[in-house]
């Protein structure tokens, strides 16, 4: 952590002038070569506080898929920046956003006023939500700083007294070095505000540096510039992969005022305006689409093949698996996040696990459920189970993440008691087991934690950015990266987020700007908003999903959660019919995946049989596979490949209780019509929580603009004649 000290002269005699201060202005000696604007103001809130000081401006490196931001580090003490937990990038008088962030690429630089320290050292650079909008994104220029002798530059900086969003001034380097680079200024102007911004190389346009410190000098200013190659050199290799890391990293423990218990920030926010107009899918299957539709349709009967004899008298079984994506089939990295705070304790409504008993909430949930075999807990962990029985360990890893909130505080200096219940010390968000294709040590995993039962309230965000983590292999994960796999996140939640922020349009802010994050990274999250609670509030479940192009899921009954979750693909599969199409009869039992894989047992007559797969993809488009089989009675049927052993059983066990309860077609009709109807109440769940969501998404709007409003209104003439001073 930089000490709080203050600016220094350093390597230049004479007086140094750190440029800490608000923008200012000068008129330039020559009209810019590009007026299109290139710097910001970095500005953060503390309190009731807006700070920031310094210009910024947006450097586009190839390690970077998109612009960062710069601007030097002794204008900025980290403390406050972690107070306010994000900085927004604003346009010097029109004040407009121009980007956000919450997170430095690489790890800050220090003030050149440290010990042992130079001009180099000094900056920072940022990670932001998007690309920077209303600005121009600028290029480094790596030529060798002492070769630069002579050369003409052009400084952009934002003015205070002039109505405009960004000024320049012109000036010639007297030399460089690779530590720092000396520019004398053409007229001597007031340079307050104007530390970081940046120094161009005239006439190409790219940046040599930034201006750190000004120098009295013959009556003009001696600038002392930071080399760009310094910055571009530690930018090659950026944290997390280029997610970065959170200002509260480099927090002191002792800062005051700040929880110390909070280790993690929030990514950067997304414009809600841009969000609230993004239209939801109101048709195809239950989780949506993967990416972009593909028109090509792939199905793959995988067993048995064309010409085999079957020789099974219970029919034929048959499996493969089908995919709306353009080109080979694909493979997938599935994370299952569930929601482990307090509040899954509570009861379902149903005799969920089959005992005779259900489960009634005490004290309104306060103490649990009657019977925990019928809580929320006990549905998420039955729903990810039945997920997981259908997906095929060739091509789909699982992995395991749960996640509640710590429940610990100290509030004495708050003049509060907090009393804790449960709580265990453990991390916000925990993987309970890395991405495997070893299923069983998933079901391990989801035993240890029904074991270790609910807790915690609940913090949304640091679930996302561990599933982030994990799926992409960053520093700290426990799973194996696949570049090439398609990452899916399936987010159980019965609530809404009370952390990191312990504010609510807060921590619905730091749920977006993490979803946001999991968006560039590839992943998309399929969210289950489970009963009352979580469909009161559903913005962040509705965001996450929309954010990421994933779907929306609200569960109204949590005992509904297991039959809903098998229908779950990211396959892009809307359907599947499994017949045989020499007798017209559909399949006695079957089953799908989410991955798209499939099984069914089909009657058999003697002699030839066509076996038809007919899919169809969520954008309408169909097609049909078949094979053709020969049923032998007494032959002897083709070797079943182990992996697929388990699915025929499986089948073969419904089929048995099926019959065993003397189920009769009618049933099977009755029991499609109900499915149906299910269908058709989560559409209208779904409607009416996307309203809600937007309904709040509004209502944070107007709280944004009403508070920046009452600031305007706080803020006095005398103020601002004293600000000028």
């Amino acid at each position: 952590m930089m000490p709080r000290s203050a600016v220094t002269s350093h390597a230049f005699p004479a007086l140094a002038i750190g440029l800490l201060l608000a923008a200012a202005s000068t008129l330039s000696a020559a009209p810019a070569a590009d007026s299109t604007t290139a710097v910001a103001r970095p500005r953060y809130q503390v309190g009731d506080q807006v700070l920031g000081s310094g210009t910024a401006f947006f450097l586009k490196v190839a390690a970077l898929p998109q612009a960062v931001a710069i601007t030097t580090a002794h204008a900025h003490e980290l403390d406050l920046m972690a107070d306010a937990g994000e900085v927004t990038f604003e346009l010097g008088h029109s004040q407009e956003t121009v980007s956000v962030s919450n997170r430095f690429v690489v790890p800050p630089g220090r003030p050149y006023s440290e010990e042992g320290a130079s001009l180099k050292d000094d900056y920072l650079a940022f990670a932001l939500d998007r690309e920077p909008t209303g600005v121009r994104s600028l290029t480094p220029d790596l030529s060798d700083p002492k070769e630069l002798a002579g050369l003409r530059v052009q400084l952009l900086g934002v003015p205070a007294s002039i109505p405009q969003d960004q000024d320049d001034l012109w000036g010639t380097v007297r030399r460089g070095s690779s530590d720092e680079i000396e520019v004398m200024l053409d007229v001597r102007a007031d340079l307050r505000g104007w530390g970081g911004a940046p120094v161009i190389r005239v006439p190409e346009g790219t940046v040599i540096g930034l201006v750190e410190a000004a120098y009295p000098d013959s009556g003009t200013l001696r600038l002392g510039v930071a080399p760009i190659g310094a910055i571009v050199s530690a930018l090659r290799t950026p944290a997390e992969g280029g997610l970065g890391i959170p200002f509260s990293r480099f927090q002191t423990a002792d800062a005051p005022g700040e929880d110390a218990e909070r280790e993690t920030s929030v990514d950067d926010e997304l414009a809600l305006n841009e969000r609230a107009g993004r239209p939801a899918d109101a048709d195809g299957p239950l989780l949506g689409k993967a990416g972009a539709l593909s028109t090509e349709l792939l199905v793959d009967i995988e067993y048995p093949s064309d010409g085999d004899y079957i020789g099974d008298p219970e029919g034929a079984f048959l499996a493969g698996r089908a995919l709306a994506l353009l080109g080979e089939f694909r493979r997938f990295d599935v994370l299952f996040v569930i929601d482990t705070s307090g509040s899954t304790a509570m009861a379902t409504g149903i005799d969920l696990n089959g005992n005779g008993v259900v489960g009634e909430d005490r004290m309104g949930g306060l103490f649990g459920n009657t019977d925990a075999g019928d809580s929320v807990l006990a549905a998420e962990l039955m729903a990810a189970r039945r997920v997981l029985a259908n997906l095929d360990a060739r091509n789909t890893r699982v992995g395991l993440v749960t996640f509640n909130g710590r429940t610990a505080e100290d509030d004495s200096q708050r003049g509060t008691i907090v009393i804790t219940i449960g709580g265990s010390g453990r991390p916000d968000a925990l993987t309970e087991s890395p991405l495997t294709t070893d299923y069983e040590q998933i079901e391990d995993a989801l035993d240890h934690v029904w074991e270790r039962g609910p807790t915690g309230q609940t913090n949304m965000t640091e679930a996302i950015r561990l599933g982030i983590r994990e799926l992409r292999g960053f520093r700290g994960s426990l799973s194996t990266p696949d570049p090439d796999s398609e990452k899916i996140i399936m987010f159980f939640t019965d609530g809404q987020p009370n952390l990191p922020y312990r504010n609510k349009r807060q921590d619905i802010r730091s749920v977006i700007r993490a979803s946001s994050q999991a968006e560039r990274a590839g992943i998309r999250i399929h969210s289950f908003a489970i009963g009352p609670e979580a469909l009161s509030g559903p913005t962040a479940a509705v965001e996450m999903a929309n954010v990421t192009g994933g779907f929306f899921t609200p569960v109204r009954e949590p005992g509904d959660l297991v039959e809903i979750v098998e229908n779950v693909s990211f396959a892009n599969i809307e359907s599947l019919e499994i017949r045989n199409a020499t007798l017209d009869k559909a399949a006695l039992e079957s089953s799908s995946a989410a991955d798209g894989s499939f099984a069914a047992l089909i009657p058999l007559q003697t002699g030839i049989n066509v076996l038809e797969v007919k899919a169809r993809a969520a954008d309408g488009t169909e097609t049909i596979a078949s094979v053709q089989v020969t049923h032998a009675p007494g032959v002897k049927s083709p070797r079943l490949p182990q992996a697929l052993a388990a699915k025929r059983t499986r089948l073969l066990e419904r089929r048995l209780i099926a019959l065993k309860r003397g189920r009769i077609e009618a049933e099977r009709s009755l029991a499609n019509e109900a499915r149906r109807e299910l269908a058709i109440e989560i559409q209208e769940e779904r409607t009416k929580a996307q309203q809600t969501s937007a309904d709040q998404r509004r209502q944070l709007e107007i709280e944004l603009e009403s508070e920046a409003a009452e600031e305007e209104d706080e803020t006095s003439p005398l103020e601002d004649a004293e600000e000028e001073r």
